[in-house]
């Protein structure tokens, strides 16, 4: 795999991972209606968002140094 063609699949997955984090409330909605799940849901889905954030934050770091090369 080129550099180029790291780069472009980096940035195609923090463009999923952004979806992803647009829609994050939308698929917790279910996972809130379960009773046995109460409170534990919003922090769930505050870690799973920080682990998104990072996920995206690393790629674009390494972005930044493969257009160095």
């Amino acid at each position: 795999m080129g550099v180029s063609e790291a780069i472009e699949k980096l940035e195609t997955s923090n463009r999923g991972l952004n979806t992803i984090i647009e829609t994050l409330d939308e698929e917790f909605k279910d996972l809130r209606s379960d009773p046995r799940l109460e409170g534990l849901v919003d922090d769930l889905e505050n870690l799973f968002f920080a682990y998104l954030k990072t996920w995206i934050k690393e790629n674009s770091e390494v972005v930044k140094i493969l257009k160095k090369i």
